[in-house]
């Protein structure tokens, strides 16, 4: 008598056991998670990578090439706000941390998966109360330092909200 592995669970994995966007954002499955953290901040990084790129350009040659003083600064602080607080930090145990540590420890999945996408959401309003801080005119630089967050007004309240908002996710 000879005994056979199923094979309809041999060629399912994480990516196509279901399929539809829906299927993505509703999951509890740890490595969807890692990757809808890594596509997330992947995107953050490409963000805040064109704002550098764009203060490079402007710093090419002495002078004014193409935005003035007030943009680069507001430029300076979309940059490193974007990459300490929405990639830098949440990068590696967001990442990382979702996707190889249970498998590291020989867990099926993390302890409370639905906190995890929890987790995830709470990161998403961060970011978006972050981005809205950003759009105004705020050029106080990433760390928000008192004399030029004093005089930027409400934004600054805004983003340090997102400050804690995104260190709770």
């Amino acid at each position: 008598m000879t005994s056979h592995a199923a094979t309809a669970d041999s060629t399912a994995n994480y990516l196509n056991h279901e399929k539809g966007i829906w299927s993505w954002l509703g999951t509890v499955d740890h490595k969807r998670i890692a990757l809808m953290y890594l596509f997330t901040i992947t995107t953050f990084f490409i963000v805040g990578g064109l704002a550098a790129l764009t203060m490079r350009l402007e710093l090419m040659a002495p002078g004014e090439q193409h935005i003035d003083a007030n943009t680069y600064n507001q430029l300076f602080t979309l940059h490193g706000a974007i990459m300490i607080f929405l990639f830098i930090v949440p990068g590696i145990p967001a990442t990382m941390g979702n996707f190889l540590l249970p498998l590291m420890i020989g867990a099926k999945d993390v302890a409370f998966p639905r906190l995890n996408l929890v987790s995830y959401y709470v990161y998403i309003v961060g970011a978006i109360m972050a981005l809205l801080a950003l759009i105004s005119p705020i050029d106080t630089g990433w760390t928000f330092y008192a004399p030029y967050s004093i005089q930027s007004g409400k934004a600054v309240i805004l983003m340090t909200g997102a400050a804690f908002v995104l260190g709770f996710s």
